[in-house]
């Protein structure tokens, strides 16, 4: 294929998309204004840590088929570009509200720097309406080329992006540009052919989609979280009661598991967003408060019950595992370990911590939060040294298999809390342990 894709950005949703058009046989031109990534990035290494994403983005080098650049200018004097995908981050501003600063300026560059028609497609999650502004953005800039603009919300899972990627659900294109449209349909066309539903509509329905989307399955997660409460209260077993609601057709099975909250760079941001976006509009958001409410104090269900068992703060270590807010990923935003490490160093707890990829990106937030009495750890072994309890986080399979005899030989404390549900009680008991679920008997 000759058709060359621009992406704006090489984060987490630039990287990936742009290296799975790559493998699907374009010509891709990625700008990254950060030097060191592309550094890394031009060397065939993945900048961050997503399954397979390093053997694409290999193969696609060897093949001539990833470029990566400074700036849009050298993007389009080395690239045949016509489609350009914005993927720079829109992070949340204090009052919840949707930070466009890095959007505008990406298409304003983008626009300076075309030298032909150009359809722009917004991969970014913005607020409903941002396409629109963007079209009148545009015009303020007083292009010399016919720009189009189309949306294409990503719906990417860390840990599995690749294969969302290549195997989505859906495909949502919004826009009222139809050779614009037709234009980002060719890209997919492979996909499509194999079964992929395409769903075609106007811009702020593509928007909010993917805003409403977050917000359900953030809802499913703060709901069974909340009836895990009752369900400890009432001597009921959550894991059970996730059975029978599984069993459920109408309720099926997905984001239907309790724990210490979710966490990432999505679900926390596009809730914020959604509630922001209601009171703009003078909508009711009572439902999604509740959702961001519960899920902040989830993130802390265990601090007060390692308080009643260890009232002596100073004198007391306690071991974190996991955390990346989700297995296979090295993602710490939002996580609940920077919740629970932040109130467990306020009450003058030690904290010693462990995670299989994201220890580095911890060690670093840990250090910008003056944190003192964090250490982060190479070893599980290392991290349970000394401590009074045990908090699993993360259900890195690594970290599941701690319920065996071998944890007796690492961990000389008393108390194992499992904050995913995914340990067996008995096992942990039998060892010797009180162990402590999220609305387990």
């Amino acid at each position: 294929m000759n058709e060359c894709i621009g992406v704006v950005g090489a984060g987490y949703v630039g990287l990936v998309s742009g290296a799975c058009f790559s493998a699907l046989g374009f010509t891709v031109g990625i700008v990254e204004v950060d030097a060191k990534k592309i550094e890394v990035l031009r060397k065939g290494k993945s900048t961050i840590y997503e399954p397979g994403l390093t053997g694409l983005i290999e193969e696609s080098l060897e093949q001539d088929r990833l470029h990566f650049y400074g700036n849009a200018k050298d993007l389009f004097k080395k690239e045949n570009c016509d489609i350009v995908f914005i993927a720079v981050g829109t992070p949340d501003n204090p009052d919840g509200s949707c930070n466009l600063d890095y959007v505008r300026q990406a298409v304003r560059d983008v626009v300076a720097a075309t030298e032909k028609d150009l359809v722009i497609v917004i991969k970014s999650t913005v607020p409903v309406g941002t396409s629109r502004s963007l079209k009148e953005f545009i015009v303020g800039l007083s292009p010399k080329f016919r720009i189009g603009i189309v949306n294409n919300p990503e719906f990417l899972r860390e840990g599995t992006a690749v294969g969302d990627f290549m195997k989505p659900e859906r495909v949502v294109l919004g826009g009222t540009d139809g050779w614009a449209l037709d234009k980002v349909k060719t890209l997919y066309e492979t996909l499509l052919h194999n079964g992929h539903p395409l769903f075609v509509t106007d811009h702020e329905s593509a928007e909010l989609g993917k805003l409403a989307s977050n917000l359900m399955l953030a809802s499913r997660v703060s709901l069974v979280n909340q009836i895990s409460r009752l369900a400890s209260a009432a001597s009921a077993d959550i894991k059970q009661v996730e059975k029978i609601m599984r069993s459920d057709s109408r309720i099926g099975s997905k984001y239907l598991y309790s724990g210490l909250g979710y966490g990432g760079s999505c679900f926390p941001k596009d809730v914020k967003s959604f509630i922001y976006q209601c009171q703009q509009w003078k909508v009711d958001a009572s439902v999604a408060q509740a959702v961001e409410a519960f899920n902040n104090s989830q993130k802390l269900l265990f601090v007060d019950e390692i308080a009643k068992r260890f009232p002596q703060p100073t004198e007391t270590t306690i071991s974190l595992l996991g955390l990346a807010f989700k297995p296979e990923t090295d993602d710490i935003r939002e996580s609940p370990a920077l919740d629970l490490t932040r109130e467990l160093s306020r009450r003058g707890y030690k904290v010693r911590a462990y995670d299989p990829k994201a220890l580095e990106n911890y060690s670093r937030w840990a250090k910008e939060e003056g944190l003192t009495q964090v250490t982060a750890c190479k070893t599980v072994q290392e991290a349970l040294s000394g401590s009074s309890a045990l908090i699993l986080v993360t259900e890195w399979q690594e970290l599941q298999r701690l319920a065996s005899p071998r944890l007796k030989t690492l961990f000389s404390g008393k108390v194992v809390f499992d904050g995913k549900n995914v340990l067996n009680p008995a096992q942990i008991r039998a060892m010797g342990y009180e162990y402590v679920g999220v609305g387990r008997k």
